[in-house]
């Protein structure tokens, strides 16, 4: 079976206010607001982002605080995946909304 490779990266904390206020960062520099978190490789093909958003989740991946030596190590301050946070898949890279995904382009966002 094939597997597909997500990218997470959550909001640096000085993006974060303005990551939950639905500033989109720029896809071409991802990183000066967000940062790497970690990579997921999930059986299947890409259309698993609301799976991945639930992965993310504390009570999931870290419901004992397993997850808090790298959240300290990467300089973050949340642990579940929050609106403003990315998920790159593919060629293609996601912002968590509100309500579902966007897409980020070059030009813009792609609302879904």
């Amino acid at each position: 079976m094939t597997t597909t490779k997500f990218a997470i990266w959550y909001m640096a904390p000085d993006w974060f206010a303005r990551g939950l206020q639905g500033k989109r960062p720029d896809v071409r520099n991802l990183s000066l607001t967000h940062i790497h978190l970690k990579d997921l490789e999930l059986p299947g093909g890409q259309a698993q982002l609301e799976h991945v958003f639930e992965m993310m989740q504390a009570e999931e991946w870290s419901p004992n605080g397993e997850a808090r030596g790298l959240i300290e190590a990467k300089g973050l301050e949340h642990t579940s995946m929050s609106v403003g946070d990315v998920i790159v898949v593919n060629d293609q890279t996601f912002v968590v909304a509100s309500f579902g995904f966007d897409e980020l382009t070059t030009w813009g966002v792609i609302e879904r």
